[in-house]
């Protein structure tokens, strides 16, 4: 299946999209961040988990992982497409 991959920012290593057999969202995110310079930021070397922590907002077709009923765990179909925003931080 073709997992299409948007972001707000550019960063080159970051694919537009990426093919899998199968998978879940998380799976797409390691993918994703996991050739980039900054993947130890995104996923936590230790565990290979998602840092919830860190500075970009996941959504699958335009709806937050968070307000998934499986969150991190939902299943991809062809054709989905995963959003990474870089989430600002508050400041004044």
């Amino acid at each position: 299946m073709l997992i299409r991959i948007k972001t707000a920012v550019n960063i080159p290593e970051i694919p537009p999209e990426v093919e899998m057999e199968t998978g879940t969202l998380r799976d797409v995110v390691r993918k994703a961040f996991g050739g980039t310079h900054f993947a130890d930021d995104v996923i936590d070397p230790r565990t290979g988990d998602i840092n919830l922590d860190s500075l970009f907002d996941v959504r699958l077709n335009d709806v937050s992982y968070l307000a998934l009923s499986q969150g991190l765990d939902a299943v991809l179909c062809d054709g989905d497409t995963v959003t990474l925003s870089l989430t600002l931080l508050g400041g004044g």
